[in-house]
């Protein structure tokens, strides 16, 4: 049986800081002054529904000004908000780990969810240098691919490579999900 598949949407933000102490390339330099560097990132998320583009806007929005002020970013301009759509997938990469919707699956068919996710993208992981471009739908499975690696988390959400995938923490069942740690 397929796994449900749920649209997820790549989100990114770009902008420029002044410059710290140390020596930048021209690219993160390039059309800005020269007190000034560009700096980003970018995220994938998991919705359980499609979204609106007004709906993608108003999460990236909210998603800045919460980045901003814990990243303490007070001295920046030229700011760059980007949400587009992805792909329908099962399970979303997050930092070193993955994650789906908590729809009542146990634990088992979690782990066969995943594994059958992993499965689809294991042949698409390389050494470095990676090629660029790197291939459509290219998915990075962050050491997935090395089932050992799979954890859950201790119960205050705290990573715990020793715990027995999937993670359940209370934070995973505040947020409706289930992660796996690799």
């Amino acid at each position: 049986m397929e796994d449900k598949k749920y649209p997820i949407y790549n989100f990114s933000a770009k902008w420029s800081e002044i410059k710290k102490d140390r020596t930048y390339s021209e690219k993160e330099t390039k059309d800005l002054p020269d007190n000034q560097f560009w700096n980003s990132t970018s995220f994938k998320k998991m919705f359980k529904e499609e979204q609106t583009q007004e709906q993608l806007d108003i999460f990236i929005k909210n998603w800045w000004k919460k980045y901003a002020e814990f990243k303490k970013l007070d001295y920046v301009s030229n700011i760059i908000l980007t949400s587009t759509f992805y792909e329908f997938e099962s399970w979303v990469c997050t930092w070193f780990e993955h994650e789906t919707f908590d729809v009542g699956q146990t634990d088992q068919e979690a782990l066969d969810s995943f594994e059958q996710f992993v499965r689809r993208y294991e042949n698409m992981q390389f050494k470095i240098p990676f090629p660029d471009p790197l291939p459509k739908n290219y998915h990075c499975l962050m050491g997935a691919e090395d089932r050992w690696r799979w954890h859950g988390a201790k119960e205050d959400g705290s990573p715990d490579p020793e715990s027995s995938p999937p993670c359940r923490c209370k934070f995973c069942k505040k947020q409706g999900v289930i992660r796996i740690g690799h």
